[in-house]
């Protein structure tokens, strides 16, 4: 069973054009990521810290502007190299970032030729059109012993579960770039039986998934998707108002609650002393 299929959207193909108007009126008017125009994802903490970059030759595969691949090459990467198919990206990320070790170029991975000690690609697997191809891909520009670092959503959190059943019941989008909803065991289910072993899981931006953040893109993600998908979405504020009180709830309470029945045991107040 396909769990990880989600949208019905673009093809890699054409959002090749989607992506350089994206970057052309900039990314933060368009990624869930950005709130009132700040970056609010940890994406690039986490990647940093997850391997020893010093010495390392490094392919950034799906770079966009280009800040994380600036920021491995000041990590001390012997070498970084940011590819992107768009660009109006690629533009940015040469004026934005320079530095001896980083070089910048518009190519697609498929003419990709070399090798690296490790490869980086942040939000790209969801929006390829056949993700464990593009894994083994990846995989056959390893150096030996070379390390595969992915990044993309999860779905096992309280933004996850609500998108998983409009897209598997009622077939919403969760946007029209979103063509996988990638979970830990489709990850293990690609790597089985390749030249690849997954070493280590972790899961982060935790407000995005089931705190506050999660509230601010689930308003304007839900009233688009619905929106998009030709259903009523004027629910969606009394549904957000909800979850906001779910948020809250967990948020003061650090036990568990995910059994699918409550036990409540009251007790009457004695009577006041006087």
């Amino acid at each position: 069973m396909k769990v990880s299929v989600g949208s019905p959207g673009k093809g890699n193909r054409a959002l090749k054009e989607l992506y350089e108007g994206v970057y052309e009126k900039g990314e933060e008017k368009f990624f869930s990521k950005f709130v009132r125009g700040k970056n609010v994802s940890e994406t690039n903490e986490v990647v940093l810290a997850s391997t020893r970059w010093r010495g390392k030759r490094v392919l950034d595969v799906g770079c966009g502007t280009g800040t994380l691949a600036f920021l491995i090459a000041r990590a001390g990467a012997r070498d970084v190299v940011g590819i992107d198919y768009a660009e109006s990206a690629i533009r940015q990320a040469q004026l934005s970032h320079q530095a001896p070790n980083l070089s910048f170029r518009c190519m697609d991975l498929a003419n990709w030729k070399g090798r690296a000690d490790v490869i980086v690609s942040c939000g790209t697997l969801e929006h390829t059109d056949d993700p464990r191809g593009t894994i083994a891909a990846l995989a056959r520009r390893l150096s030996p012993g070379g390390s595969l670092i992915l990044t993309c959503p999860c779905f096992l959190n309280i933004r996850g579960f609500i998108w998983m059943a409009l897209n598997m019941l009622l077939r919403v989008p969760m946007s029209l770039s979103d063509l996988h909803f990638i979970s830990p065991f489709d990850i293990e289910r690609w790597v089985a039986g390749t030249s690849l072993r997954l070493v280590r899981v972790r899961t982060f931006d935790h407000s995005r998934g089931s705190g506050p953040l999660m509230l601010a893109d689930l308003r304007k993600r839900l009233t688009n998707a619905l929106r998009d998908a030709k259903l009523d979405n004027s629910r969606v504020e009394p549904f957000v108002e909800w979850l906001d009180h779910v948020v809250a709830y967990f948020s003061e309470r650090p036990h568990r609650l995910e059994g699918a029945t409550a036990l409540y045991v009251l007790k009457r107040r004695g009577a006041r002393r006087k």
